[in-house]
């Protein structure tokens, strides 16, 4: 069974699309599997003492520990000494780095804000530092609220500009305190391990390009075939197919966040024009660029009594049409409230969004059917409601950690007081 790192959703808040930054405090009193973040974040661990992996590198993690860790690199904490408590702060770094360049440098200088960050991830803080990045994760506490608990507050008057500015902060001052001392690093790190880990971020800092296994395979000196096996083996994704959740990912950051037209946005992330974008885009998402678009930048609503009356027949309705073609938007206009509205008030009585949400239900049903049936996987797929087998194999990944036909073959099956393996359930029926 592959180990493969679980992708972290490219979205800030799993309660609105649209948000720059959310806040949460996390706990972990054991080693974590990998994972391989799709948006940036600041780590800060206030208790516990451990290890972490940045990109293959070793890294102590004691109090005062400041975190950097910015799109498409992988981490695991694979030590917990003692029991770790840390805030997160999940935010959309392409956009606070361009406001930092265009909005805030009225001098145009020749700003390099991320590299630095990319290349020292982890600062230990002095208490005069943790007083000064404490200050400001309170603030942004206190704007955004704590994400694990549902407590997400009215958005504020300019809350968009008060966050990103909150967000600079962190970004400069992370910055500053590079410059004034070096990272604490373990010895003994694996070069190849490294390089390896970097082609992910090459990758997504080269998305309008034309990239192929040739081309990066020149910049790394790796055999095509070696490359092609490590991203497999890390992701469960062909090249190909990571290449276009990338370019996806950053689509997406583009339609919420920039005015730019569709054709400039394929130019910026590889797509050859606006018609292949939108194609494989609506394979992806489910909708058309233009309509997510359009969903994802409505006003912002809040959580009320409303909401809260039509939430089990929210449910209810999940339960019995998921295998069906449900779009979020459709749902929302169903119940006659926003998308916003509908993410709440799953988070608040499921704790998943829309997505997440229909995918749970999806994959379970699909899991029943793999243990107690002999149909095809595609077949499966198709009846739980996937259009595509890719799109069924990449949430079943994302889900239960390993594909339908591995989970079919390796998963054990209880059956009254006896546990055996599926696979041979699977013989006994034949």
């Amino acid at each position: 069974m592959n180990n493969y790192a679980t992708i972290q959703d490219q979205f800030c808040s799993s309660y609105d699309k649209r948000k720059l930054c959310s806040f949460d405090i996390e706990f972990v009193d054991r080693p974590t599997r990998p994972l391989l973040h799709q948006t940036s974040r600041f780590l800060y661990f206030q208790k516990g003492k451990g290890n972490i992996k940045i990109d293959g590198i070793d890294y102590v993690i004691v109090p005062d520990t400041f975190i950097a860790i910015l799109p498409w690199e992988t981490t695991v904490i694979d030590v917990v000494d003692e029991p770790l408590q840390f805030i997160k702060c999940v935010y959309n770094s392409d956009f606070v780095s361009q406001s930092m360049k265009s909005t805030y440098n009225t001098s145009n200088e020749l700003l390099n804000v991320l590299t630095p960050i990319g290349n020292s991830p982890v600062i230990y803080c002095t208490k005069e530092e943790a007083k000064i990045i404490l200050g400001i994760f309170n603030e942004i506490k206190n704007e955004t609220g704590v994400e694990s608990i549902h407590d997400v507050l009215e958005e504020k008057e300019l809350s968009k500009i008060y966050v990103t500015n909150k967000l600079c902060e962190l970004l400069i001052h992370f910055k500053r305190f590079i410059t004034k001392k070096k990272c604490v690093q373990n010895d003994g790190n694996s070069i190849e391990l490294d390089q390896r880990s970097s082609i992910f971020k090459y990758m997504y800092s080269h998305l309008n390009e034309k990239q192929t296994l040739t081309k990066i395979s020149s910049v790394f000196f790796m055999s095509e075939s070696a490359i092609s096996k490590y991203i497999m083996d890390v992701t469960g994704y062909s090249f190909g197919d990571l290449l276009n959740e990338m370019r996806i990912v950053k689509a997406i950051d583009l339609l919420t966040y920039t005015d730019l037209t569709l054709s400039e946005i394929a130019e910026l992330t590889g797509f050859s024009d606006a018609s292949h974008i939108s194609k494989v885009f609506n394979e992806r998402v489910g909708t058309t660029p233009k309509v997510y678009q359009n969903i994802y930048r409505n006003t912002h609503e809040i959580f009320g009594e409303k909401e809260k009356s039509i939430s089990y027949e929210i449910i209810t309705f999940m339960y019995e049409n998921y295998m069906e073609d449900l779009k979020i938007g459709d749902v929302a206009n169903k119940f006659n409230i926003s998308v916003v509205e509908l993410n709440r008030i799953l988070l608040f009585q499921v704790e998943k969004n829309f997505e997440d949400m229909l995918n749970f239900l999806r994959i379970n049903k699909a899991c029943e059917m793999l243990l107690n049936s002999d149909d095809a996987i595609t077949d499966i797929g198709v009846q739980v409601g996937y259009n595509t087998v890719k799109t069924f194999n990449r949430n079943f990944m994302k889900l239960k950690n390993m594909t339908p036909g591995n989970f079919r073959k390796t998963v054990l099956f209880q059956k009254g007081s006896e546990t055996i393996l599926v696979e041979k359930l699977h013989k006994e029926k034949e």
